[in-house]
């Protein structure tokens, strides 16, 4: 028998709460009758989903897997009610838009007033964070469409490469040297890399598992925001391994320096990320059209170095 939507309901919002009775007030229902609900569905599954404790359950990894999947389900629902009680020929309703770092920096005031002034039917959000939490919140339903660095050979996810950028070591000069000639992987500074997460964000740093092991981020800081990043660099904290387009601004006023990195050279992909066999709604197709135009205008005006490989149309 196939999962109900009631099951999931009550299912996500057990987890969400990790307390049955909470659970079970907010839903209005039986505290007995929703631990019958989750017993069927485990037996039903064949697997259990909550590990029962003193004050409350816990989601096994079988239940964190449902979990992703019925947020999902939920989300794409309320997106489908939303998109037929509003269909238009136009493109209306909310669109949340994630973006990485350096989309924020280099395009999110671009792609702003360009929707406001093409889709002036939408509701947009913006959500600014690492690509790894992105495109996690792009499997929980949270956000439409996320612009971020190598997403996993998933088949959850529809990726769509748009450019390729080269990093460099970013740092104040008498920290990474003051020339401009690029600086070997080896001369890296051991114990200085500072990261918006460098666990997290290693993957779209350094492909190799072999050269993440040869980076030893700094062993008491760990950023996860680019303004702390910036000022961590500025006050001699450390260093960073990072695109120019990401901090364009204080290269040009002088107040950090880059150096290419070589030996070898690190490159990183920006790709654009939905969720697979999403429903498509006329504001989805706009969007993309419309980031995918604005992220080519961006490198073909020397705004974001890198290669461009993708159509805008």
């Amino acid at each position: 028998m196939p999962l109900s939507l009631r099951q999931l309901r009550y299912f996500e919002h057990i987890a969400r709460t990790g307390v049955i009775g909470h659970a079970a007030q907010d839903l209005g229902v039986a505290q007995s009758a929703l631990s019958h609900h989750i017993a069927e569905l485990e037996a039903q599954l064949g697997v259990r989903l909550f590990n029962r404790r003193p004050r409350g359950v816990a989601l096994t990894p079988a239940g964190e897997r449902l979990h992703e999947h019925a947020q999902a389900i939920l989300a794409a629902l309320e997106r489908a009610e939303a998109d037929v009680r509003d269909f238009t020929e136009q493109a209306v309703g909310p669109f949340v838009l994630g973006l990485c770092h350096t989309a924020t920096e280099v395009a999110a005031l671009t792609i702003m007033q360009k929707a406001a002034e093409r889709l002036p039917g939408m509701h947009l959000t913006i959500v600014e964070s690492v690509s790894g939490n992105l495109l996690a919140m792009l499997l929980r339903g949270e956000i439409d469409l996320a612009v971020a660095y190598h997403p996993p050979d998933d088949s959850r996810f529809d990726a769509t490469p748009v450019l390729n950028e080269h990093l460099y070591l970013i740092g104040l000069p008498q920290m990474i040297g003051r020339q401009d000639t690029p600086i070997s992987f080896e001369e890296i500074p051991r114990g200085k890399v500072l990261a918006l997460n460098l666990v997290r964000s290693s993957r779209s740093i350094v492909h190799s598992q072999f050269l993440r092991r040869q980076i030893t981020p700094h062993p008491r800081l760990e950023i996860e925001s680019l303004s702390a990043l910036i000022q961590a660099m500025r006050a001699s904290l450390g260093c960073a391994i990072l695109a120019r387009a990401t901090v364009a601004g204080e290269l040009v006023q002088g107040h950090l320096h880059a150096r290419r990195i070589k030996d070898p050279e690190l490159t990183r992909t920006l790709y654009l990320v939905v969720r697979a066999n999403q429903p498509r709604r006329r504001v989805d197709d706009e969007m993309r059209k419309l980031i995918s135009t604005i992220l080519a205008d961006t490198v073909a005006e020397g705004r974001w170095p890198g290669e461009h490989l993708m159509s805008s149309a």
